[in-house]
């Protein structure tokens, strides 16, 4: 074997001899099949995921046209029922002010949920908690309309008011 040396570059190291660089040109050719086999593989899994299978820690933040955050709808688990329809379990949505300080305004808990995130719409046939500084509610059959700031409890209602009631039956 003879190992020559450019002249123009004397510290560049000496040249392959011709056999090796065939060597090296089988294994790239064997780790370019190899890559290629690998990526039809993950492409043959990715075909399996269908839209049944549920979103796990499940998490949507929605943000004002300020950038601030409006709310955040949290679940254990989330299935796509349509491109507009979200299926939550364990729902916990969080109801910021909307403002720069981000001030947590409004809680709604419930086990199960149905989420529309374009008009802004939860709601379920179960159970409803709604924690907010003035007050607590719950029922059953609601809905909850965000734009409007509206919760509707249509079934077994039961509201405490923690605000001062001054007045009220004068």
């Amino acid at each position: 074997m003879t190992f020559f040396a450019l002249p123009s570059a004397p510290s560049l190291p000496p040249t392959r001899p011709a056999g090796r660089g065939r060597a090296v040109f089988r294994f790239s050719s064997v780790l370019a099949l190899l890559f290629a086999a690998a990526l039809t593989a993950s492409a043959q899994v990715s075909t399996r995921v269908s839209s049944d299978a549920p979103i796990v820690n499940f998490r949507l933040p929605t943000f004002t046209e300020a950038g601030h955050r409006a709310w955040l709808v949290r679940g254990s688990e989330a299935k796509l029922v349509s491109a507009r329809e979200i299926d939550v379990t364990e729902l916990t949505m969080t109801v910021f002010s909307g403002d720069a300080t981000e001030r947590i305004t409004t809680m709604i808990l419930s086990p199960v949920a149905r989420l529309l995130p374009e008009p802004q719409v939860v709601f379920g046939p179960s159970a409803i908690r709604v924690i907010d500084d003035e007050f607590e509610a719950s029922g059953e059959d609601w809905r909850y309309e965000h734009r409007e700031k509206r919760v509707s409890i249509r079934k077994n209602v039961r509201v405490t008011f923690r605000a001062q009631l001054k007045d009220l039956l004068q």
